[in-house]
């Protein structure tokens, strides 16, 4: 779960998802949102409540786990979300190739690729230094 919700956070072509569940009694419904643009991405509220509970990526799961949601549940509606958007993506990547021609978009790919795997050793390499001398922590998200 804890790879999905990165995913989420890095990977959404979407600025805000929304999900409406039940808790496991089938008694209350719950409203849980996630925004990119919010300093706290996640929050969530019973169904018709006034006011959102924020919560950090890293509290979301037993936040939500303690008010009832099932967690196995909300993973299938995260998964079934990023497919939409993996569908979506697929369908960019086809269209581009009609319009631009296969090899371009490839070589395109193939050097963000490149680009990306670059910026990982550069982060990797200077993640000692930086931790080291100011305190921030860096890290590189893999597949």
């Amino acid at each position: 779960m804890d790879k999905i919700l990165e995913f989420l956070d890095f990977s959404s072509i979407d600025p805000q998802m929304y999900w409406r569940l039940q808790d496991r009694n089938q008694e209350k419904t719950f409203e849980i949102n996630w925004r990119r643009d919010a300093q706290v991405r996640w929050r969530f509220r019973e169904y018709g409540a006034l006011f959102w509970t924020l919560s950090q990526p890293d509290e979301i799961i037993g936040r939500l786990t303690a008010i009832g949601i099932d967690m196995e549940e909300f993973e299938n509606c995260l998964k079934t979300s990023l497919l939409h958007q993996v569908c979506f993506a697929d369908r960019i990547v086809k269209d581009s190739r009609e319009l631009l021609g296969t090899d371009l978009v490839e070589a395109g790919i193939q050097d963000h690729e490149e680009f990306l795997r670059n910026i990982g050793v550069l982060v990797e390499r200077m993640k000692p230094t930086v931790s080291a001398q100011t305190g921030t922590h860096l890290r590189v998200v893999k597949d």
